[in-house]
């Protein structure tokens, strides 16, 4: 677990790239929690975009080198990616 956080330690601290590539995509906001459920760790993602299609594709589609550091994390760390059911998404972010 303890490379995981290094991993987020290390996009806060490449805060410009991460932004440019956010930007890329069409992301507003970008979280990340961990959560412990018992002796298992989970991690929560939550991403606020334009079209969230859309920002997968321009990720996917990246050659900017924080987007190749996430890409090569993402397949070491995470099991997946799964987009949920949106039941209810209100907010005050000025698009």
């Amino acid at each position: 677990m303890e490379q995981v956080r290094l991993w987020f330690k290390s996009l806060n601290e490449r805060l410009p790239e991460v932004l440019e590539s956010l930007t890329n995509e069409g992301v507003y906001v970008e979280s990340a929690f961990l959560d412990r459920q018992g002796d298992d760790l989970y991690l929560i993602y939550y991403l606020k975009a334009k079209d969230i299609a859309h920002a997968y594709a321009v990720f996917d589609a990246s050659d900017l080198p924080i987007d190749h550091y996430y890409k090569e994390c993402w397949k070491n760390y995470c099991e997946g990616r799964e987009v949920l059911e949106e039941l209810l998404d209100i907010d005050r972010i000025e698009k």
